[in-house]
C-alpha cells in the first residue's frame, strides 16, 4: 500500500477517534453539569422552602387525619341510627322539608285537595270532619249543612276516588284547616234526626 493510503486512514481514523471521544467526553460533561445544577436547585429550595413544606405537610397530615376520624364517626352514628340516613334521602330526594312546604302552601289562598298523609301534618291547623251525602248536601258533625261549599273546600267533591274512594282530605291555609270528606251513600234526609238549620260554615 502506498504511503497516502496509509496517511488517509491515519486521518481517518484519528477524525473518527476525535469525533467519538467529543461525544463521549460532552456527554460526561453535560451529565456532571446537569447534576451540580440539580444539587444546587435541591439546596436552594431545601434552604428556602423546605421548612414552609414540612409544615404545609404536617398541616395537610393533620387534614387529612381529622377527616378520616369524622368519617369513621359519621360511619359508627349511621350504622347505629339507619333512621337518619333514610330520613336524609327522603329530604334529599323530595327536596326540602315539611316546614318548607308549609310556606310553600301558605301561599295559597284557596283551598286545595291533599293526600290523606297530608291530613293533620300541622299542628296548628284545626282538622274538621265534614259528610258528603247522596243527595250533594255537605254537612259537619253536627248536621249543620254547609251552604258555601265552593269558599270552604273549593272543587274538593269533585276528587273522590282519587286517593281514597270514600274520602277526601283539603287544606285551606288561610283558614289554616285542614277537612275530612267522607262520602256516604245515604241521603242527608234519612241521617238527620229533624230539619237542621242551614248554618254557614
Amino acid at each position: 500500500m502506498s504511503r497516502g493510503l496509509y496517511l488517509a486512514a491515519f486521518v481517518a481514523g484519528a477524525a473518527v477517534g476525535s469525533a467519538t471521544t467529543w461525544f463521549v467526553v460532552k456527554r460526561k460533561y453535560e451529565k456532571i453539569a446537569q447534576e451540580e445544577i440539580d444539587s444546587v436547585k435541591e439546596v436552594f429550595y431545601k434552604r428556602e422552602f423546605g421548612p414552609k413544606v414540612k409544615e404545609m405537610t404536617n398541616v395537610g397530615e393533620g387534614i387529612v387525619r381529622g377527616l378520616q376520624v369524622g368519617i369513621m364517626q359519621a360511619a359508627e352514628q349511621a350504622k347505629d341510627k339507619p333512621d337518619l340516613v333514610q330520613y336524609a334521602a327522603m329530604v334529599q330526594k323530595y327536596g326540602g322539608n315539611i316546614g318548607e312546604e308549609k310556606e310553600a302552601h301558605m301561599k295559597d289562598k284557596y283551598p286545595y285537595v291533599i293526600s290523606p298523609e297530608e291530613f293533620g301534618e300541622f299542628d296548628d291547623y284545626e282538622k274538621i270532619s265534614l259528610t258528603y251525602y247522596a243527595d250533594g248536601v255537605l254537612a259537619d258533625d253536627n248536621n249543620e249543612v254547609v251552604d258555601d261549599v265552593e269558599d270552604i273546600v273549593g272543587d274538593a267533591l269533585d276528587h273522590f276516588g282519587e286517593y281514597e274512594d270514600d274520602s277526601v282530605f283539603v287544606r285551606c291555609d288561610e283558614r289554616k284547616c285542614d277537612y275530612e270528606i267522607l262520602l256516604d251513600q245515604r241521603t242527608f234526609s234519612e241521617v238527620s234526626d229533624s230539619n237542621p238549620n242551614r248554618v254557614e260554615v
